[in-house]
């Protein structure tokens, strides 16, 4: 539990107060917990099951039992705080999935119950303790990357006792949320949800900018105590696997001087979001203005009065555009494709005081608050991907579900654009919703509708010192081009070099954009070598975070295996990687994602899928639980009873 008693006396009226603004599908359980009474959670107070990404605070239930719930939680909290004890402090796996089925207003499988008492909590995973054990000062690791996942994994690294460095290539932890610093830059997963499970915040917005996330990776990093564990500034460009010693020799650039240094085991945590990608226009490099890319914006650039040319129309675009539309003299967008764009009231509002009061204060409010935005931005949304074969597929969709939101979706469009048809033709995607990512509305279909705003479907033919031609023949004359074309989303650890056993090369493997690893995590040839956000672990919705905390726990546990097996490599076995990949393949294909006439950066040069996950995290995270050592081949140390403890 998050909150901690000793700290804690309300004032009554405040505490009454904040319960106002409460969801009343978040008290539920958490009533239930403190007080034993299972009636609040009994069909006499079956909540409203979420619709889409809206969530109805009242749960639709009437006033008079919103006010016996609200006045029951504010009981029940002032008689924790009196010293009453949670009556359900471990509640087991049938009575959280009663408790999970109770928040949502639909059933949730006790299936569930050990992921979500991990994730909210109730029943954190904490890695064993190896420190001082033979074996465990030659294990030491290398990490690449201090993004979310590299956090995460160096969280699990230091509380297992296992040595360990961070290598990064800039200057600051926070991978991406360092990086990217263009104007509207914000997450468009709920900041409650995108946060790590083991270090809460009081969130100043439901949606959070870019300057408060990097400011939170920073200061867990400050918490955690694993700054002086990372190396910033230093980018390592390769990694080779050495037989004889059974280590990884890594070539590091830092003050432009190269290094080389060895470890028993790397992990790569350098993410998907990583190094931008720069679009194959002829006669980019001879445009006279200024070309910048969302991915690396300039600090000083002043965006005033200028005309500008935005040359992509997805998340990064529609942040770009809607954030500087009122400053610039004119910006022209430059549409590939329509996506699916959702309304979200949510997007640009504060979280007010007296819920982060709740998240704070109340006990295990923050934690089924936590479980509720997963399962609304998760696990609901997954039957809406799962393609129905007997599904009539003229309707664009792919699933009675998918239909219905695609239909709401659709509705919202024409309701936003309702006196510009040209611009419904022009915004409607060709394909069913989920087949590409979804994007929040955060003002840019109005921002469509403005007169100093243009977009462009015609395809680009080339750029001149003037602007951007079309195939039309049309010059658009800009003083700026912004680049809103992603990253190298499909080329997996560019540009790093990996060489393994007999001198192997990953990315000759992967055919530089078909990456394959066993659960996302491994590959045969390359021995104690993980990946973080591997191949096909992007999660089809929902927060990543939840997948890394996933993948650090599997890979800090196969290393304290190690070290209590006295191991010194472990490599995954061909026929359990091949057995993997094929299921994988198998059941992407059945996703929406997959399907003909779905283009998007979730697949590679041949269309195969290559980011995506097919899986719902139950299912991953079931998984990659516990390693299985019969998944590898094994090689022992000589005598790991002679190996020297720290």
């Amino acid at each position: 539990m998050k909150v901690s008693r000793a700290s804690f006396s309300p004032d009554p009226g405040v505490l009454r107060n904040a319960l106002q603004e409460a969801s009343i599908a978040t008290l539920l359980p958490v009533l239930t917990q403190l007080t034993g009474d299972e009636r609040w959670i009994s069909d006499e107070f079956r909540v409203a099951r979420p619709v889409g990404f809206v969530d109805d605070p009242t749960g639709g239930l009437s006033e008079g039992q919103q006010s016996e719930v609200r006045e029951a939680a504010a009981e029940a909290v002032l008689a924790w705080a009196a010293g009453a004890p949670v009556q359900m402090p471990d509640p087991d796996p049938a009575m959280l999935s009663r408790l999970m089925t109770a928040a949502m207003g639909q059933r949730v499988s006790e299936a569930y119950s050990p992921m979500i008492a991990e994730q909210i909590g109730l029943r954190p995973f904490v890695p064993e303790k190896v420190s001082g054990r033979a074996g465990t000062d030659v294990l030491d690791v290398a990490v690449i990357g201090a993004g979310v996942s590299g956090i995460v994994v160096a969280r699990a690294l230091k509380s297992a006792g296992i040595p360990y460095t961070v290598y990064e290539k800039n200057d600051e932890v926070g991978g991406t949320w360092w990086e990217n610093r263009y104007p509207g830059a914000r997450v468009d997963v709920p900041s409650n949800l995108y946060s790590f499970s083991f270090n809460t915040k009081a969130w100043s917005e439901h949606f959070s900018r870019r300057d408060e996330i990097a400011d939170y990776m920073i200061a867990t990093s400050e918490e955690l105590g694993i700054r002086d564990a990372i190396r910033f500034g230093h980018d390592v460009r390769s990694a080779r696997w050495d037989e004889a010693s059974q280590l990884w020799h890594l070539t590091v650039v830092a003050d432009g001087r190269t290094q080389e240094v060895t470890a028993r085991a790397v992990i790569t945590a350098v993410g998907l979001h990583n190094r931008p990608k720069y679009p194959d226009i002829p006669g980019l490099d001879q445009f006279a203005g200024e070309t910048v890319h969302s991915a690396a914006w300039p600090e000083d650039l002043d965006m005033t009065g200028r005309r500008v040319g935005v040359i992509g129309a997805s998340a990064s675009a529609m942040q770009v555009v809607t954030a500087t539309v009122d400053i610039v003299d004119r910006v022209t967008i430059f549409q590939r494709s329509p996506h699916w764009i959702v309304p979200n009231e949510m997007y640009f509002q504060p979280v007010s005081e007296s819920i982060n009061w709740l998240l704070e204060n109340v006990p295990l409010y923050w934690e089924w608050n936590r479980f509720r935005l997963y399962w609304i931005y998760t696990e609901g949304m997954f039957p809406a991907l799962v393609v129905d074969p007997e599904w009539d597929r003229s309707k664009n969709s792919v699933n009675a579900y998918n239909d219905a939101i695609r239909r709401f979706y659709t509705s919202y469009l024409h309701q936003k654009l309702a006196d510009r048809p040209d611009l419904i033709e022009r915004t409607t995607p060709s394909f069913p919703p989920f087949g590409r990512r979804i994007l929040l509305d955060n003002g840019w279909f109005d921002a469509l509708l403005r007169d100093d705003v243009d977009l462009v479907t015609e395809k680009i033919e080339r750029i001149d010192e003037r602007g951007i031609v079309t195939a039309d023949g049309v010059c658009c004359e800009v003083d700026t081009i912004v680049l809103c074309t992603g990253f190298q989303q499909q080329r997996f650890l560019y540009p790093l070099e990996v060489l393994g056993r007999d001198g192997r090369s990953l990315r000759e493997e992967w055919h530089d954009d078909d990456a394959r690893a066993y659960l996302g995590l491994t590959t045969p040839g390359y021995p104690n070598l993980f990946y973080l956000f591997g191949p096909n672990t992007n999660p089809p919705g929902g927060s990543f975070i939840n997948l890394a905390e996933a993948q650090a726990r599997y890979i800090v546990e196969m290393l304290t295996t190690m070290v209590s097996e006295g191991l010194t490599a472990v490599d995954c076995r061909r026929e359990v990687f091949e057995d993997y990949n094929r299921r994988l393949d198998e059941a992407n294909s059945t996703m929406v994602f997959a399907q003909d006439g779905v283009e998007s950066y979730y697949r590679n040069s041949t269309g195969r899928v290559v980011t995506n996950s097919p899986w719902t995290v139950l299912q991953y995270w079931t998984m990659t639980r516990h390693p299985d050592l019969a998944d590898y081949e094994l090689t022992a140390a000589d005598d790991p009873a002679q190996v020297p403890a720290p």
